[in-house]
């Protein structure tokens, strides 16, 4: 692999955002090209007298932005062509690949126009012109103090999760923090097991640090216990509130055993992932306020809520913050101070919880045409998860069609859905499962996208 060269002395941008914008150039100007690989983490570190960190966010933002991805055990990949940004489990011809896309139900994209752009920028510009002279200056690494407290506030009223503000440390994403917590635990001393399927990003992080993981299958009430106990993890990555793939609400008869299991072995990870949008009366308390002391808890604010930039967030029971002061003595806060203030204020003032309600409601409508779009064309023939929460879903196609193959077809009919193969830890289900987001879409897009869906599938 050759060598690259950055200057950072000059530039006075965060040094993980010149290292990003320097691999996107490189991929831009085609010197890293489609396949090639990026130096991995470690080298990338010394070769820029960096921290790992530095080099992780750095990385995750290309990953984000869809320039690299992630391959287990192999690093990190270019799948940028072009002007088209490829996942490794999408297997499209470049013939469909060029074909116009009039629906596109990709997860995570939203509509923008129902943010409130103007309340933001008032709020934003209000804590401009109070904090003129210190709101660019480098900032608690942890993230600002206000903005901790009233995460602190936010998650006890809404998860009853039982925190101070010193043990919360803000991020950009999820698998940044995964990240992080990767340089607190000892490799040698901890396994981790996963939800299987389940989010392969926490999946591959811990897979490239060296831990070894062990795939935990599931329930219909979330994780299993039996081969949970017959496993050799002692730490276990959860998503109670939604499961990233199955869109189960872990029972808290699920909750309490989990509770009892870490009593005897190390901690639980609780990913509280897109808790906010559930749309049944049925919140069930956080595995975090049930074992506080052995619990990690990891959030983060929907793109839905907060499309202009990402903010996660860590819990950290003491002993482990213990061990982040200790190990971790460089942590480049990827996160800006002024959209750190900015947000603090905008959950003080009470702005988020009237969004909140608002975006509730204006996803509840497009999830029921989209329900009733799925019932209409494909009842007896697709198996649909997730009809109470969240702003996505999964069907399961009953054909002899591979994934790709469903993909591919629906390109040729302008709609673009999504591979779930790399959700999986060696096994498969008997039928291909793909991946719709609805977010963006208007009413009218989503019937038409699935009537069109199903005459690709199903003629």
């Amino acid at each position: 692999m050759r060598e690259f060269s950055l200057n950072l002395s000059l530039s006075k941008k965060p040094i993980f955002f010149q290292i990003y914008s320097y691999f996107k150039n490189e991929i831009l100007n085609g010197q890293l090209q489609y396949n090639d690989f990026l130096p991995s983490i470690r080298s990338c570190a010394q070769s820029f007298k960096v921290s790992k960190n530095t080099v992780e966010v750095a990385y995750q933002l290309l990953v984000s932005e869809e320039y690299i991805h992630n391959i287990p055990k192999r690093g990190y990949k270019v799948v940028y062509q072009g002007k088209t940004k490829l996942h490794h489990d999408i297997a499209i011809s470049d013939t469909s690949l060029t074909q116009a896309i009039r629906y596109d139900f990709r997860y995570g994209n939203i509509e923008l126009n129902t943010f409130p752009f103007h309340q933001w920028n008032k709020v934003r510009n209000a804590c401009i012109a109070h904090n003129q002279r210190n709101y660019m200056v480098e900032g608690k690494s942890q993230g600002e103090y206000g903005l901790r407290k009233e995460l602190s506030r936010l998650l006890y009223e809404s998860k009853g999760v039982l925190s101070n503000p010193e043990q919360i440390v803000v991020g950009s994403t999820p698998q940044q923090l995964v990240s992080l917590l990767c340089q607190i635990l000892e490799i040698d001393k901890h396994i981790i097991g996963v939800e299987n399927p389940g989010y392969d990003g926490a999946r591959n992080t811990f897979l490239n640090y060296g831990f070894q993981v062990q795939p935990i299958p599931l329930t219909k009430d979330g994780v299993s216990i039996d081969e949970l106990e017959n496993s050799h993890a002692n730490v276990m990555y959860v998503s109670p509130s939604q499961q990233f793939m199955n869109k189960m609400n872990m029972s808290q008869n699920k909750r309490q055993e989990l509770v009892t299991w870490v009593h005897s072995h190390t901690y639980i990870i609780e990913d509280d992932y897109e808790w906010e949008f559930k749309y049944q009366n049925d919140y069930l308390p956080s595995i975090q306020s049930l074992y506080p002391e052995k619990t990690i808890y990891i959030g983060r604010f929907s793109k839905a809520l907060v499309p202009i930039f990402n903010l996660s967030y860590l819990v950290l029971p003491y002993d482990v913050l213990s061990l982040f002061y200790s190990k971790v003595t460089e942590y480049d806060q990827p996160v800006s101070r002024l959209d750190q203030l900015t947000f603090s204020q905008y959950l003080s003032d009470g702005y988020w919880y009237k969004q909140l309600q608002k975006m509730r409601e204006t996803y509840e409508e497009k999830r029921k045409i989209f329900f009733e779009a799925i019932s209409q064309y494909m009842r007896h023939v697709v198996k649909a998860e997730g009809k109470d929460m969240g702003l996505h879903t999964f069907l399961t196609v009953k054909t002899d069609k591979t994934e790709a193959e469903l993909i591919g077809l629906g390109v040729q009919k302008g709609v673009k859905v999504y591979g779930t193969s790399r959700y999986w830890f060696h096994t498969k289900e008997k039928y291909p499962t793909v991946l719709l987001g609805y977010g963006a879409l208007s009413p009218s897009e989503i019937h038409n996208g699935i009537k069109l869906l199903a005459e690709a599938w199903f003629g």
